[in-house]
């Protein structure tokens, strides 16, 4: 009973342990997402003008404005990363 109670212990305490946390964004990781984005989500990514990613004061994460080029109304899109790189909004210009 020793043994199941310490065996038991050691995977609790295992378990709990802390993992290392991603390292933090940076403006040429955001473009990459921002590029794999435009990607996944349209056909002119070879046409497309990243504008430098915004890093949001309140901790929201990043923005990243995208244009088709040549810039046309309505040829942009803004997408909205958080700050572990998951795309959190891909909003398509009007």
């Amino acid at each position: 009973m020793r043994y199941f109670a310490f065996i038991l212990l050691v995977v609790f305490v295992s378990a709990c342990t802390r993992t290392e946390a991603a390292p933090p964004l940076d403006a040429a990781k955001v473009v990459s997402i921002a590029r794999q984005a435009v990607a996944t989500n349209d056909t002119w990514l070879a046409r497309a003008e990243f504008e430098t990613p915004r890093h949001e004061t309140n901790g929201s994460g990043w923005r990243v404005m995208v244009w088709r080029l040549p810039k046309s109304p309505g040829g942009h899109r803004l997408i909205l990363i958080d700050e572990s790189g998951k795309v959190t909004h891909y909003i398509r210009g009007k």
